[in-house]
């Protein structure tokens, strides 16, 4: 170990900009797959929010919730089950903002600030507009006499880009009279007596938002191919120093230093290097997050972070074991000049 820390010292500046492309290598797929985690939370954050394995919805719809509606004779067959029951209206105010209305009884989203409506005039939205529409504002509805009186936020609910607005019952219907519930939240994949609707998986909601995958594939792609060029870049790095250091190398094999120990040394400088670039990329990744607008759609998965970091340090050792094989092979006269 005193060994690689010495000569971390010793050659100090190339180490330094190693390091550097290597935080920016890890800097740039963490900040890429986030963006691409915050533009999937916007599309189905109302979903997960819901926290149900399986969704009743209307054979028709395409699995998708705003094209649902459930036939008089299957909300009878929920209602009698005690099947809890989602009603979703969109709605555009005249400010030209979009807001998903939804009712649900006994609904219990994260409040960010204030309270949940009380009465047919409120409404509580989603902290996407809190920077727009503040607590205590009437919003009125765009080309028809009903406002509403916003009572609070709520957290992490939107539907295909659009924030959700949690309403009651009687407030829906002031939208749209004649409203009847979307989907019906299960716990199981079948529900006996149902005429005109299907159960089907959480998974399967989501994929009917025509936007979520649309977006994730290419962005997910993305992420990959950064990866693999990444780790492309960063083994061939590793692989290029030990080679630059061949001569070096068959000096400590002639003087007595076994492979073993010279195998420790670069395992130790390449851990030392990759783990100060991989941990300031996730601490700026943090801190970028923390000053971002709730608008921008940007979410730091923890385990997906743990996975990428892992992934780095796995590029790291197999830059290393490539090196390694160079290092073993390296025989001491020839690396001195011997014949």
């Amino acid at each position: 170990m005193k060994l690689a820390l010495q000569e971390l010292k010793y050659y100090k500046f190339k180490y330094a900009m190693i390091t550097a492309i290597l935080f920016l290598l890890a800097f740039l797929v963490l900040f890429v797959s986030s963006l691409a985690q915050g533009l999937g939370k916007d599309n189905i954050s109302l979903i997960e929010e819901l926290n149900s394995s399986h969704y009743v919805i209307s054979d028709d719809a395409n699995n998708s919730l705003t094209a649902s509606q459930l036939s008089d004779e299957d909300i009878k067959v929920l209602k009698e089950q005690n099947i809890p029951l989602l009603s979703m209206q969109l709605a555009t105010f005249e400010n030209n903002t979009g807001i998903a209305a939804v009712y649900m009884k006994d609904a219990k989203p994260e409040i960010a600030e204030g309270k949940m409506p009380a009465n047919q005039n409120e409404v509580a939205i989603d902290d996407y507009h809190q920077d727009d529409i503040k607590i205590g504002d009437t919003i009125k509805v765009k080309n028809k006499d009903i406002d509403y009186k916003v009572t609070g936020y709520v957290k992490d609910n939107m539907y295909a880009h659009t924030a959700v607005g949690y309403m009651t019952e009687e407030g829906i219907k002031r939208i749209n009279p004649a409203i009847k519930p979307n989907i019906g939240l299960v716990s199981k994949d079948s529900v006996d007596g149902l005429s005109d609707a299907k159960v089907i998986s959480a998974d399967d909601l989501k994929k009917g938002i025509a936007s979520y995958e649309a977006e994730q594939m290419p962005l997910n792609l993305m992420v990959i191919f950064l990866f693999v060029i990444s780790a492309i870049v960063i083994a061939a790095f590793f692989y290029v120093i030990t080679i630059q250091k061949t001569t070096e190398y068959g000096i400590l094999k002639a003087i007595g230093f076994k492979n073993s120990k010279i195998a420790g040394m670069i395992l130790l400088e390449i851990l030392f290097i990759t783990t100060i670039g991989v941990a300031v990329a996730i601490g700026l990744t943090f801190l970028i997050a923390s000053q971002l607008p709730v608008t921008m759609p940007f979410f730091l998965n923890n385990h997906l972070i743990a996975l990428l970091a892992a992934l780095f340090f796995v590029v790291g050792l197999v830059g290393a074991l490539l090196s390694l094989i160079k290092v073993i092979r390296i025989d001491p006269q020839l690396a001195l000049g011997g014949e």
